[in-house]
């Protein structure tokens, strides 16, 4: 059997994949049938550990990893359904990452991106869009793609929530998140400077106010390319995924619901939800003290 032919079975046995996930494995695959020169999934154990060596070389053990993850979940598909006896993948260990780097943003950094939005010439005229976007992504942990896919007919303005289509999510499920007083006064502050707000129209579209954007929708591309300009102002990596790391970290030390967390974040496993909490050895010290 071919990988792609693998691949098609595996998105039939799991349907709630996106087609962002599902562009991941087409990469993963092409990645491995071009290191490796191998297109089926009667791969060794010997080719498999030479191809994560050529990865290594050029990337990250973490990406090594992340591959890793893609490639066994496929030859899982491949034993449940009968096609192979083992997953090859499975008994070639992850590999360490003893990497400590930090994916979440402090007061300092989330100041500084403020500051500039305010002052910089270039944003300031905008500044009440682009900080209700931060905000959003600050108080809801939200994704850049649920951004873009807010409408007005999600925001209920009364009850103080937002809805999130299964659409734009990354697993497919719903979700309603709240809104506290500062995102509802972002939310009307947009309205109020809309053309037009029907139900189906997108909330976070910057094309409306900027002329220097081609198009009439805003996209994930838009929102990365704002990142990438407040970073290098800032001397720090931004990005929304960033704010979701940092809502999670924050939440979790302020000792939050960790189910309400998940639910917060959209996850369907508490185990990823973990994932996304970082501690620092500030962090241990203080578990220390309290022994």
């Amino acid at each position: 059997m071919k990988l792609p032919q693998l691949l098609d079975l595996h998105i039939q046995e799991k349907p709630q994949l996106s087609p962002r996930t599902i562009k991941k494995y087409q990469s993963i695959i092409r990645m491995f049938v071009t290191d490796s020169g191998i297109d089926h999934i009667f791969a060794t154990h010997n080719e498999c550990i030479q191809w994560r060596n050529k990865i290594l070389n050029r990337s990250s053990s973490g990406n090594c990893n992340n591959y890793h993850r893609h490639m066994r979940a496929l030859f899982n598909t491949a034993v449940s359904l009968g096609h192979l006896e083992e997953n090859i993948f499975t008994l070639i260990p992850m590999l360490k990452n003893t990497s400590t780097k930090v994916k979440t943003l402090n007061e300092k950094d989330i100041s500084n991106l403020m500051k500039t939005i305010k002052t910089d010439l270039y944003y300031s005229n905008f500044d009440w869009f682009y900080l209700a976007m931060i905000d959003v992504f600050r108080f809801t942990a939200i994704r850049r793609r649920q951004l873009i896919g807010i409408k007005w007919r999600d925001v209920d303005f009364k009850n103080q929530t937002l809805y999130l289509d299964s659409e734009f999510s990354k697993n497919r499920i719903e979700n309603l998140v709240p809104l506290n007083e500062t995102l509802i006064n972002h939310f009307q502050t947009i309205k109020q400077k809309t053309y037009q707000s029907k139900g189906s129209d997108q909330i976070f579209n910057i094309t409306e106010f900027v002329g220097s954007y081609k198009g009439n929708i805003m996209t994930e591309e838009h929102v990365s390319r704002l990142f990438t300009k407040w970073s290098k102002k800032i001397g720090v990596k931004i990005s929304s995924h960033r704010f979701r790391h940092t809502t999670a970290t924050k939440a979790a030390n302020s000792g939050c619901n960790l189910k309400a967390l998940q639910k917060l974040l959209g996850h369907q496993d508490i185990k990823t939800t973990m994932g996304y909490v970082e501690t620092n050895i500030d962090d241990l010290r203080e578990i220390q003290n309290l022994l």
